[in-house]
């Protein structure tokens, strides 16, 4: 009888040690999944991605382009403070909407490309400020020139679609070009740069 009951409560015990190991709502499996820190990796999707630029121009409107060629990406981080930003930029490829005047902008006085054929920025601290809104911090890399800038960026969505885990993010940023050694026609074109930019990005 003694050895019954002995047998009987070592299978209740396992019986119910199984139950707990693969119960679905289990609060080991819950604390687990709340501290592990999930980080997704973003490439710029270029056919769903705008960089764009203004300066005035005479001081009576602003002289808009774009580029047309770019590359990088993004981390999102549960821990913000992890996620990261890494662009490049193609400066071969501005666009002005105007041939005679984008040959001018890659020429010596401007972009000088053959020099600088690229731009690029790297995060190197990114902060939430609710509501979608992040600050980033990071270096900028311009016409052979690094400085140190930030920006508010906003998150426009994040979701799982048809073409794959897509996040986007929009945002801009003013410089001051003769900061980056530009500095050709003072008195046509103004100083301030403003940069504008809505970036999607795929999982992958």
């Amino acid at each position: 009888m003694r050895n019954s009951l002995t047998l009987t409560a070592v299978l209740l015990g396992a019986s119910a040690v199984a139950f707990i190991s693969t119960a679905p709502s289990s609060s080991a499996g819950s604390s687990a999944a709340a501290v592990a820190p999930v980080a997704t990796t973003y490439k710029v999707d270029l056919s769903h991605s705008n960089i764009l630029f203004k300066c005035k121009h005479l001081g009576v409107s602003y002289q808009w382009g774009r580029f047309d060629a770019f590359s990088g990406g993004f981390t999102l981080d549960e821990d913000v403070s992890k996620s990261k930003v890494s662009i490049k930029v193609d400066a071969t490829s501005v666009n002005s909407n105007n041939k005679d005047r984008d040959d001018h902008l890659r020429g010596p006085d401007f972009f000088d490309v053959k020099q600088f054929e690229h731009m690029t920025f790297e995060s190197t601290k990114v902060v939430a400020k609710g509501d979608d809104v992040f600050s980033i911090t990071g270096k900028l890399n311009l016409h052979g020139v690094e400085k140190e800038i930030s920006f508010d960026v906003t998150k426009v969505g994040e979701a799982a679609t048809r073409m794959g885990q897509r996040a986007g993010f929009e945002g801009h940023f003013v410089i001051d070009r003769m900061d980056f050694g530009i500095k050709t026609y003072p008195d046509t074109l103004g100083q301030d740069v403003t940069m504008h930019f809505a970036i999607e990005g795929i999982q992958g």
